[in-house]
């Protein structure tokens, strides 16, 4: 997989999914990609379904659209699962994974096991924000899509003292600060 915008650019509808008992790195890179698709493929119908999420995590850009219950029984172009080894760990979304044209699996965890049509796995890195941040072109990262990135990679580094941590890390969320987020806050 080269970069988002090539997975996007002939999808009429994606359904984007993290594991259970999402933390802040699940629902910062799905949030991420959520708010890419509706800035910039306008003509594309995008959904996130993930369990309830923590209420500090409730300022981010769409959290109020995040949809908790899988009561629907569409069958999608494309689910994107970001942040999640294996199908079980989707909860009831994984009947949206099971259904869809494509699947693509965005994950940091070594335990993964490639279970989707395309997997864009680094072990090596920080967080899965932090591949979301590498296939999305930066000059389309907004400051929403920057505050939802920047959530990821921060919980998943420990505020960036984790082993996990790279020089490159360090220059996204630079980056990222450059995009106006309020990083202390965050």
């Amino acid at each position: 997989m080269k970069d988002l915008a090539s997975e996007l650019a002939q999808v009429k509808t994606v359904a984007i999914a993290g594991h259970i008992r999402p933390d802040g790195d699940c629902v910062g890179s799905c949030l991420a990609t959520y708010n890419y698709i509706t800035a910039w493929f306008p003509q594309t119908e995008a959904d996130v379904y993930l369990e309830p999420i923590p209420n500090i995590f409730k300022f981010l850009s769409h959290a109020d659209r995040i949809h908790h219950t899988c009561e629907s029984d569409r069958t999608y172009d494309l689910c994107i699962v970001q942040d999640c080894g294996d199908a079980a760990r989707l909860g009831a979304a994984v009947k949206y994974f099971n259904t869809a044209k494509k699947t693509i699996c965005i994950d940091h965890h070594v335990s993964n096991d490639s279970f989707a049509d395309e997997n864009y796995v680094f072990p090596e890195k920080s967080s899965t924000s932090e591949l979301i941040f590498e296939l999305i072109e930066e000059e389309k990262i907004t400051k929403e899509i920057a505050e939802c990135i920047y959530v990821g990679i921060v919980h998943d580094t420990g505020v960036f003292q984790y082993s996990s941590t790279s020089a490159r890390t360090m220059n996204i969320a630079g980056i990222l600060m450059e995009k106006g987020i309020s990083y202390t806050k965050i």
